[in-house]
């Protein structure tokens, strides 16, 4: 592998918390890596967003679905994934990717289905977390992915545009038929999270893809969707990137992004230091020149944030390292 690209969004805590979490936090091999290679920054990004540019796609949905089985070549297509909403302290907590079972997500959607029958609008589950509606004419809206929104008051993140008023009422008949089947009053009577909702967002027409990479690996079910609707085959681990064939490579690492999303700080921590343990490897394929480039990709809600690495950054001893709670957002 010549140029291994690792895309890491929400790597960088929040200002106000930054020192708190960052204590004792040890990071030798990262923090050298970012005070040594070449930096640059950019307009903020989502990691949506910067796949759909990476891959020539207009949209997520299409993709996504197309990599779990699904024929997108007709119609317009969004992500309807079922989410839980939860009314704590005057906010609407949206609760993602509720655990229901592959018979319960196709049951559910069957029923939705039979409600909407003739309204130009078809609902799939090809996998219990990530549904999809199918609509013959495209929408005016614009939406906010889930990874944004999870966790969230969602009355700040409904879809907006010139149909929004339409796609209110037809949210507020999906929630309704949705507590009403007993599939779900099964599973409140089981103290289980109801799937009370759809979250409807990265709606588009599918379109062929292209990528500047020859191997995509990393724990991101979008980023190995993007890779499997692109026909390329996912790779296990950091070591099998470094021996891919090809000239560039992608690893996305959102384990820091979902422990943010979640307050969970403790998970960041752990999340951090194993980056980097791999920062270590990488390091090490650089410096034996099994690896010629590497660049860190930090997407945050400010703005990105590019860091370029090669064999010889790591002479680059003049450049001050400097601890990660500095590079705080």
């Amino acid at each position: 592998m010549n140029h291994l690209h690792l895309l890491i969004p929400d790597l960088f805590p929040p200002q106000d918390i930054a020192a708190e979490v960052c204590v004792n936090l040890h990071l030798p091999v990262l923090e050298k890596v970012l005070a040594r290679g070449g930096a640059s920054t950019s307009a903020a990004i989502s990691p949506e967003d910067w796949l759909c540019a990476s891959f020539g796609a207009h949209a997520v949905a299409p993709v996504r679905a197309s990599a779990d089985g699904l024929d997108t070549s007709e119609g317009y297509w969004l992500c309807a994934d079922p989410v839980n909403l939860q009314l704590h302290r005057a906010q609407m907590m949206l609760i993602p990717e509720v655990a229901a079972t592959q018979e319960e997500a196709a049951a559910l959607c069957d029923n939705l289905n039979a409600h909407f029958a003739g309204q130009g609008m078809q609902f799939f589950a090809p996998h219990p977390q990530r549904w999809y509606l199918r609509l013959e004419a495209a929408p005016q809206l614009t939406t906010t992915p889930l990874r944004q929104a999870a966790w969230q008051d969602a009355r700040f993140h409904q879809p907006q545009g010139a149909d929004t008023l339409h796609w209110q009422r037809i949210l507020t008949e999906i929630q309704m038929s949705l507590y009403a089947h007993p599939l779900n009053q099964a599973r409140e009577a089981r103290g289980e999270l109801l799937v009370s909702s759809l979250w409807l967002w990265g709606g588009g027409r599918a379109m062929p893809l292209h990528s500047a990479f020859d191997a995509v690996g990393g724990g991101s079910d979008i980023g190995l969707a993007f890779a499997r609707a692109a026909g390329i085959a996912p790779v296990a681990s950091l070591e099998d990137m470094l021996h891919a064939k090809g000239a560039s490579g992608l690893w996305v690492n959102e384990a820091m992004s979902s422990a943010q999303q979640r307050g969970d700080y403790h998970v960041w921590r752990e999340a951090v230091l194993q980056l980097d343990r791999d920062c270590e490897l990488l390091s090490h394929a650089l410096r034996a020149g099994r690896l010629q480039r590497l660049t860190l990709e930090v997407l945050g809600v400010n703005g990105t944030q590019r860091f370029e690495s090669t064999r010889s950054s790591a002479w680059k001893f003049w450049r001050p390292v400097r601890a990660l709670a500095r590079y705080a957002v």
